[in-house]
């Protein structure tokens, strides 16, 4: 419905999973597209976007379209486009990924005797400062894991179930369903 308004000088932004840049080029008649993947942190300035682009895009317009991503959050240029796909899969899925566990945890939390705006905020801010305290060091997951996950101690317990549940192995088949999914929807 859109297709009489453009004009080839415009560049056409989308947001929708799955639709390469050829179908939006073949379908659109434009020879200058951005395809993206944001999440929805963007909507409060904390978003994570993976965007490529048609060989037609120049370099200023690629920094023009990356500063108006960037008001929203973070943003990641990738020339193969396929990376597009997984990032659907990876950040654009990912907060529903966080809020799972989450949930969980406030879950557990509850079934130990909190109450729920207790549990929650527990949760809250457990997930706010283990991610701020990743960013204020240049430390690795892994590291960060050994320096909470004392020998023989608590933490250490739960690392066990996670391990024993293969939770690493279904966390990396569900994001590869997901970017499988996001593959189906180009088709």
């Amino acid at each position: 419905t859109i297709k009489p308004f453009l004009k080839d000088s415009q560049i056409i932004f989308s947001v929708m999973a799955g639709i390469t840049l050829a179908t939006l080029t073949a379908q659109l008649s434009c020879s200058k597209i951005v395809r993206s993947m944001p999440n929805i942190p963007t909507q409060i300035g904390m978003g994570m976007t993976v965007f490529s682009a048609s060989a037609n895009v120049d370099r200023k317009e690629l920094f023009i379209i990356q500063n108006l991503i960037n008001t929203t959050g973070k943003s990641v240029y990738v020339e193969n486009e396929k990376l597009i796909d997984a990032a659907t899969a990876i950040s654009g899925s990912g907060p529903a990924y966080v809020f799972y566990f989450m949930q969980s945890m406030i879950k557990a939390a509850v079934d130990l005797g909190f109450n729920e705006s207790e549990a929650e905020l527990l949760v809250n801010q457990t997930f706010m400062g283990s991610v701020a305290i990743q960013n204020s060091y240049s430390l690795s997951n892994e590291e960060w894991i050994r320096k909470v996950a004392s020998k023989g101690g608590t933490t250490e317990r739960a690392l066990q179930v996670f391990e024993k549940g293969s939770l690493e192995k279904t966390i990396v088949e569900a994001v590869k369903a997901a970017n499988d999914r996001a593959l189906e929807l180009g088709a």
